[in-house]
């Protein structure tokens, strides 16, 4: 939230569905978060070297690479991003070392979808208030 009380949160959404790219981002935007949406994982890795995000979502099953490897390589660039992965898998192993794992699993509600994305984002808000 900025001072004003509006919510100007960033968020990075790979997702190569469109269907599914155009619900999150939707109901993501009414809740007044900006959303950057990336059909494919290389779009974003080269997006993420010049811009900064309070929260990346992506797709775990990618239809041209896998999401828990984009997790590895955004790790291994030090960023320290939360990410939520959105997957068709109710089991999902931490493959990012050091990295708190948060996933929702389709099919969702947006209820759901909104309030995880909500607590991401203030667990990150209160870090970094709690650093600065």
């Amino acid at each position: 939230m900025n001072p004003h009380g509006e919510d100007s949160s960033k968020i990075a959404l790979v997702e190569d569905e469109p269907s599914h790219a155009l619900l999150m981002s939707y109901n993501l935007e009414i809740k007044g978060k900006q959303v950057i949406l990336f059909e494919k994982s290389e779009d974003f890795l080269d997006t993420v070297k010049d811009q900064t995000f309070d929260l990346i979502i992506i797709n775990v099953n990618l239809f041209n690479s896998d999401g828990l490897q984009l997790c590895q390589q955004i790790k291994n660039k030090g960023i320290l991003t939360p990410i939520l992965f959105v997957t068709t898998s109710p089991s999902l192993q931490d493959c990012c070392n050091g990295t708190k794992l948060e996933y929702i699993v389709k099919p969702f509600s947006i209820k759901e979808f909104i309030q995880k994305v909500d607590h991401l984002l203030l667990e990150r808000f209160m870090a970094i208030g709690d650093i600065g």
